[in-house]
Protein backbone atom coordinates (compact mmCIF):
# COMPACT_ATOMS: atom_id res chain seq x y z
CA UNK A 1 0.00 0.00 0.00
CA UNK A 2 1.40 3.57 -0.73
CA UNK A 3 1.12 6.34 1.02
CA UNK A 4 0.54 8.63 -2.30
CA UNK A 5 -2.38 8.07 -4.66
CA UNK A 6 -1.50 6.37 -7.75
CA UNK A 7 -3.13 8.97 -10.22
CA UNK A 8 -3.06 12.70 -9.41
CA UNK A 9 -3.05 16.02 -11.31
CA UNK A 10 -1.80 19.29 -9.42
CA UNK A 11 -3.75 21.33 -8.12
CA UNK A 12 -4.88 25.38 -7.18
CA UNK A 13 -7.03 26.02 -4.50
CA UNK A 14 -9.06 29.15 -4.87
CA UNK A 15 -11.24 30.62 -1.47
CA UNK A 16 -12.92 33.92 -1.21
CA UNK A 17 -11.53 36.59 0.99
CA UNK A 18 -14.07 39.44 2.34
CA UNK A 19 -13.06 42.73 2.30
CA UNK A 20 -10.99 44.61 4.72
CA UNK A 21 -10.07 47.94 5.62
CA UNK A 22 -7.81 48.76 2.63
CA UNK A 23 -9.36 46.69 -0.41
CA UNK A 24 -12.68 44.94 -0.95
CA UNK A 25 -13.90 41.24 -1.77
CA UNK A 26 -11.23 39.31 -4.00
CA UNK A 27 -11.23 35.71 -5.01
CA UNK A 28 -7.54 34.59 -3.71
CA UNK A 29 -5.58 31.44 -5.60
CA UNK A 30 -2.51 29.69 -5.12
CA UNK A 31 -0.63 26.65 -6.93
CA UNK A 32 1.64 24.75 -4.87
CA UNK A 33 4.91 23.22 -6.09
CA UNK A 34 6.48 22.88 -2.77
CA UNK A 35 6.58 23.56 0.70
CA UNK A 36 9.10 26.89 0.36
CA UNK A 37 7.20 30.31 -0.52
CA UNK A 38 9.60 30.70 -3.91
CA UNK A 39 7.31 27.65 -4.39
CA UNK A 40 3.83 29.44 -4.63
CA UNK A 41 2.30 31.09 -7.40
CA UNK A 42 -0.40 33.33 -5.92
CA UNK A 43 -2.66 35.79 -7.78
CA UNK A 44 -5.99 37.83 -6.66
CA UNK A 45 -8.92 38.95 -8.59
CA UNK A 46 -11.39 41.13 -7.80
CA UNK A 47 -14.76 39.39 -6.39
CA UNK A 48 -16.90 40.03 -9.55
CA UNK A 49 -14.32 38.24 -11.39
CA UNK A 50 -15.00 35.07 -9.74
CA UNK A 51 -13.18 31.93 -8.69
CA UNK A 52 -12.15 30.49 -12.62
CA UNK A 53 -10.88 34.06 -13.19
CA UNK A 54 -8.33 33.43 -10.10
CA UNK A 55 -7.72 29.84 -11.00
CA UNK A 56 -6.76 31.31 -14.47
CA UNK A 57 -4.61 33.87 -13.29
CA UNK A 58 -2.93 31.85 -10.79
CA UNK A 59 -1.84 29.35 -13.72
CA UNK A 60 -1.09 32.46 -15.57
CA UNK A 61 1.19 33.37 -12.98
CA UNK A 62 2.98 29.95 -12.92
CA UNK A 63 3.24 29.93 -17.09
CA UNK A 64 4.96 33.54 -16.76
CA UNK A 65 7.61 32.54 -14.18
CA UNK A 66 8.44 28.99 -14.98
CA UNK A 67 7.45 28.38 -18.27
CA UNK A 68 8.31 30.94 -20.40
CA UNK A 69 8.92 29.82 -23.58
CA UNK A 70 5.24 28.14 -23.57
CA UNK A 71 6.58 24.93 -24.46
CA UNK A 72 3.80 22.75 -21.93
CA UNK A 73 2.09 25.96 -20.73
CA UNK A 74 -0.28 24.62 -17.91
CA UNK A 75 -4.54 25.39 -17.99
CA UNK A 76 -7.11 24.89 -15.75
CA UNK A 77 -8.15 20.99 -16.83
CA UNK A 78 -11.58 20.75 -15.75
CA UNK A 79 -14.22 21.71 -13.72
CA UNK A 80 -13.86 23.43 -9.63
CA UNK A 81 -14.29 20.97 -6.69
CA UNK A 82 -15.93 22.48 -4.04
CA UNK A 83 -14.54 22.04 -0.79
CA UNK A 84 -17.08 23.49 1.38
CA UNK A 85 -20.20 24.35 -1.41
CA UNK A 86 -19.34 27.89 -0.61
CA UNK A 87 -16.54 30.01 -1.07
CA UNK A 88 -13.80 27.54 -1.60
CA UNK A 89 -12.78 25.23 -4.30
CA UNK A 90 -10.17 23.04 -6.18
CA UNK A 91 -8.83 23.01 -9.86
CA UNK A 92 -7.32 20.50 -11.27
CA UNK A 93 -4.30 22.36 -13.45
CA UNK A 94 -1.26 21.02 -15.08
CA UNK A 95 -0.07 20.44 -19.24
CA UNK A 96 -2.81 19.58 -21.33
CA UNK A 97 -1.40 15.75 -21.77
CA UNK A 98 -2.40 15.47 -17.86
CA UNK A 99 -6.31 15.54 -19.21
CA UNK A 100 -6.05 11.71 -20.05
CA UNK A 101 -6.06 10.97 -16.29
CA UNK A 102 -8.79 13.05 -14.96
CA UNK A 103 -11.48 10.24 -16.26
CA UNK A 104 -9.91 8.07 -13.95
CA UNK A 105 -11.98 7.02 -10.83
CA UNK A 106 -10.21 4.86 -8.19
CA UNK A 107 -11.40 1.54 -9.73
CA UNK A 108 -10.06 2.26 -12.42
CA UNK A 109 -6.76 1.96 -10.58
Amino acid sequence: MSSHPVHYVPGCFVEYRGPTDTKGAVWAAVIRRGRNRCDQYRATVPFAAGPDAAARAAVDRFNTELIPDGLGRWQVLGAALSMDGADRYSYPVGPANLCPVLPLTVSEV
